[in-house]
């Protein structure tokens, strides 16, 4: 295995572009061996939730150990494009939904734990309970200490 690494370590290295080629990263991946050249070790989870379920949430992370987190008061809509509501007898339509956008920082080891507990505590079975996005994040810097990368988060 320890051949196999380097050889797909060495044709990396040949690559030109941004990224590896995705073939070359799930070799990686599944292999065990290191994290291709500028892979992430970070992730942000944005997660768009039912305002009632903030606190819930607040305390899965808690006892997942994420302790961090920015919430944002947000409105939208997805696949049901809002709601009819009567308000004195008259039907209107309630398209922009309030929401609440958590953006929240972890290492790549915390994922999966941490988004089934966000999905857990947010849950109600009912449309528009939300989504949680995960993209990389290449790195971090702390503005008071300067650190950077996992340090700082």
């Amino acid at each position: 295995m320890v051949l196999l690494e380097k050889l797909l370590l060495e044709k990396e290295r040949k690559h030109v572009g941004p990224r590896p080629p995705a073939g070359l990263r799930r070799i990686l991946a599944s292999s065990g061996g290191t994290k291709p050249l500028g892979a992430s070790h970070m992730k942000k989870l944005e997660c768009v939730i039912r305002p009632h379920k903030l606190e819930e949430v607040r305390e899965a992370l808690d006892k997942v150990d994420v302790h961090g987190m920015t919430v944002s008061e947000v409105r939208g809509f997805g696949r049901q494009k809002g709601h009819a509501e009567h308000y004195r007898g008259v039907e209107y339509k309630a398209e922009f939904q309030p929401k609440l956008k958590l953006d929240i920082l972890i290492r790549d080891d915390q994922v999966a734990e941490t988004t089934k507990a966000i999905e857990e505590a947010a849950k109600t079975g009912k449309f528009g309970d939300g989504k949680i996005f995960v993209s990389d994040v290449s790195d971090v810097l702390r503005i008071r200490t300067g650190d950077r990368g996992e340090q700082a988060l």
